[in-house]
């Protein structure tokens, strides 16, 4: 593991990241922002598979993907900055390891959803109940993602050595 740290401590990446003072406040808030996208959208999507909201039609929660889907990039992008601007302080910080753990579950729950309930979707009474499998893909959902939020607000705070 050390071998990967100072690799990604040499590289050209790390060095323009702590090499230039306004990388990590901007990585900061564009991935503040991409949350937003990436929360907001599946917070909506979310709730209307659990079953509330049934004033929305389910089909029109998919218009928000686009967002989720960007707000998403986004963090990846920002999320590579800061690991490759403090590999040692990252790579042994628990709340960072359990926040990757929540992003791949979170990532195998949209799998689910895409194979299972996608295809499905349009076949579903546009203002009526959704399927069980739908609310606890839902529900899947908003646990993991709020806490890849919460553990990732966590990680100044818990484990850094």
């Amino acid at each position: 593991m050390n071998e990967f740290i100072e690799w990604v401590s040499s590289t050209a990446l790390s060095n323009w990241v702590i090499g230039n003072e306004w990388v990590w406040p901007m990585a900061e808030t564009f991935h503040f922002f991409g949350l937003s996208l990436l929360l907001g959208g599946l917070l909506l999507i979310d709730m209307r598979m659990i079953g509330w909201f049934r004033q929305i039609n389910i089909a029109a929660t998919h218009t928000l993907l686009p967002f989720v889907f960007i707000g998403f990039g986004i963090n990846l992008i920002t999320g590579v900055l800061f690991y490759f601007g403090d590999p040692e302080r990252y790579t042994i910080n628990i709340a960072f390891q359990i926040k990757m753990v929540l992003v791949l579950l979170a990532g195998l729950n949209a799998l689910l959803y895409y194979w299972k309930l996608d295809r499905d979707m349009q076949h579903w009474p546009p203002y009526g109940d959704t399927p069980m499998l739908a609310k606890w893909v839902g529900g899947g959902s908003l646990i993991l993602w709020f806490g890849v939020l919460i553990f990732g607000r966590l990680i100044p705070y818990l484990g850094t050595g």
